[in-house]
């Protein structure tokens, strides 16, 4: 079991851990849970939590029904995401949970993901691009929790992958430059 406390782990801040479907254990998150086992946690069949304050297993639900202590200051029923309050929205088209605020968002349908509005009517779609692996790393794009950069032919990278690419071709010139 992963280690926990009533601020989570180092990917949410929660009060709970989940009951992983698959194996029965108990992990703060998803995430924690596919680091440490050989298979994955599907978390849209999580259906019981374990109160990270007083130990009560009950029902997955935003807090608990004994101590009542908050599992998460954002609680999405349908992901069972908890976490600190970071204007999260579930977007039903993507089929998941976003960090918003929903105001500055918008969904495409045609990318089938989640943009900021200032991409709105100004970005290159291409249908389905976020079911696609980031080039760079080969992981999952659509369930990141690391932000998406979207390059001019509408591909996606995460931003991170991106902006380390950058500091590697600009290392790569500055040594070509210096005659190396």
């Amino acid at each position: 079991m992963a280690a926990t406390g009533p601020e989570g782990c180092e990917h949410y801040r929660r009060g709970c851990l989940l009951k992983a479907p698959c194996c029965s254990r108990f992990y703060t998150c998803r995430l924690c849970h596919d680091g440490s086992e050989d298979h994955i946690m599907d978390r849209f069949q999580v259906r019981e939590v374990r109160c990270a304050k007083c130990g009560k297993d009950q029902q997955a639900q935003q807090s608990c029904e004994d101590c009542q202590n908050v599992f998460g200051e954002y609680y999405c029923s349908i992901c069972h995401l908890f976490d600190a309050d970071k204007k999260q929205y579930h977007c039903e088209k993507c089929g998941i949970c976003r960090i918003g605020p929903k105001e500055e968002f918008f969904h495409c349908s045609k990318c089938n993901l989640c943009f900021a509005m200032a991409l709105q009517g100004n970005h290159k779609c291409i249908e389905n691009v976020s079911r696609q692996d980031c080039p760079i790393c080969l992981e999952d794009i659509h369930t990141s929790r690391v932000a998406a950069h979207v390059l001019p032919c509408g591909h996606l990278l995460h931003r991170t992958c991106f902006e380390d690419m950058l500091k590697d071709i600009r290392y790569d010139q500055t040594l070509a430059t210096a005659g190396h």
